[in-house]
């Protein structure tokens, strides 16, 4: 999140079941990369072979155990991607309506409240742009796929508004705009989901976990010192808020998957893979293929 300018900070998940982390160095400067040299092998590959039990096998769940499943597209992220481009080309030709959505802390005092997330939409040039759109297209189908489309947006928005009320209420960065809050509450939320799920994961061949969170905790520690050099514009306290506001909602909203013996239609219960976060959003899990992926293993009781 930046007054002027922004850099973005982001892992990369890929199909071949590498997690990498960058951390963009500048928007006008070099980027320096952060990788870690051992890949982990925790993507929606690994997870997609972990159940043999088909979708159309279950039955519906009264909502305390319910299947896990992969969501194979990734809309919110898309929309994301194009509203933050569709907004920067408005604001260039009406700086008044920049002015009018960017997060004031004067404009907040008065009660404009509003501006805590409108201002996640604005980016203050093309570079700043870029950044965070990459990371966004980095990170976000990843997170999307294991969070599902609900509550990745909810985790989304919930992380850039956090963002934004820390910086307020320190009073940092007088008026500031950009998605880079939002994009550490996904870190966040990614980082917890590792964690509290780190023994299912590590159960079904998922490796390198601990060193995987390593790598996430470097990173931010690297991007918040990029923050506290000289000249940086780099709102620190944006970007820690937004992580703690990820944190938070992976914590009590996040997948918490366990084995669980799950009714299938063919006859009697099979073990699979559910989830049962702490706080459940309203609305129902994907059921079907078409839309997702049950994740886990079959077996029936003798």
């Amino acid at each position: 999140q930046r007054s002027t300018t922004g850099r973005g900070l982001a892992p990369t998940g890929t199909r071949e079941v590498h997690l990498k982390l960058h951390c963009y160095r500048g928007a006008f400067g070099p980027w320096a990369a952060f990788s870690r040299r051992r890949a982990m092998p925790m993507s929606r590959t690994v997870l997609l072979s972990l159940l043999a039990v088909p979708a159309s096998a279950l039955r519906d769940s009264d909502g305390s155990a319910r299947p896990y499943r992969l969501q194979r597209a990734s809309p919110v992220t898309k929309a994301l991607l194009a509203a933050n481009v569709a907004s920067f080309a408005v604001v260039q030709r009406r700086q008044r309506l920049f002015l009018a959505l960017a997060k004031s802390n004067a404009a907040l005092a008065r009660g404009q409240y509003y501006r805590l997330a409108s201002s996640c939409l604005l980016h203050a040039n093309a570079a700043h742009l870029f950044v965070n759109s990459a990371s966004l297209h980095n990170i976000g189908p990843v997170v999307e796929a294991h969070f599902g489309s609900t509550r990745f947006a909810a985790l989304y928005a919930a992380s850039g508004v956090c963002g934004n009320v820390l910086s307020w209420s320190l009073g940092r960065a007088p008026l500031s705009v950009g998605a880079s809050g939002a994009i550490f509450g996904l870190l966040g939320g990614w980082a917890v989901f590792l964690a509290s799920n780190q023994r299912v994961l590590e159960a079904r061949g998922a490796r390198n976990i601990g060193e995987s969170l390593s790598s996430l905790a470097t990173t931010c520690a690297l991007n918040a010192a990029l923050g506290l050099s000289p000249g940086s514009r780099l709102d620190n306290f944006g970007h820690a808020g937004g992580a703690l506001g990820g944190m938070a909602f992976g914590a009590l909203c996040g997948p918490r998957l366990r084995e669980a013996w799950v009714p299938l239609r063919a006859g009697g219960p099979g073990l699979a893979l559910v989830d049962q976060p702490l706080l459940r959003l309203p609305g129902r899990q994907p059921s079907g293929r078409r839309r997702g992926t049950p994740v886990g293993r079959q077996r029936r009781r003798a």
